[in-house]
């Protein structure tokens, strides 16, 4: 079976598979996917001869981890975009506070890196998820009321 044909029968067992999902899974553009679903749905694309065997289909199918990762893309964007942002911010953060002999508690430290990662979601991808703003939130205030004595 060539790729084509593997993704049309994933395609036609998963009609409604993400397709950034599919376009990674097989290693093609998601133009090329919206393409071949489009086809697909108005009947150019024919349906396989045979099905596809069982031990090829099962492999096909998104794992556990593949939904998740999946539905993380579409609420925060691609991992790899996500990463430079968090990097570039956190290294700045270190640079500066390392110029100016800054030091800091580890959970101090961490609700920073935590902050960033936050602010680089919403940056990459949904300015209007509501967890990521409340996550911010939270990391400050678990700082805040360690320094007053309230650590939990």
């Amino acid at each position: 079976m060539t790729k084509t044909e593997k993704i049309k029968a994933y395609l036609a067992e998963n009609p409604d598979a993400s397709v950034n999902g599919v376009a990674k899974k097989f290693s093609v553009s998601a133009p090329y996917i919206y393409t071949l679903r489009k086809k697909l749905q108005a009947g150019a694309i024919l349906p396989l001869p045979m099905k596809a065997p069982e031990p090829l289909l099962k492999a096909l199918e998104p794992t556990p981890v593949d939904k998740v990762l999946d539905a993380r893309a579409v609420n925060y964007g691609t991992f790899a975009d996500g990463a430079r942002l968090m990097q570039s911010i956190k290294r700045t953060l270190s640079d500066h506070a390392q110029k100016h002999g800054k030091t800091f508690a580890d959970d101090q430290w961490e609700a920073l890196e935590m902050i960033v990662h936050k602010m680089a979601r919403i940056v990459n991808s949904n300015p209007d998820n509501h967890d990521s703003w409340v996550d911010i939130a939270g990391y400050a205030m678990l700082v805040a009321d360690r320094l007053e004595g309230n650590a939990r």
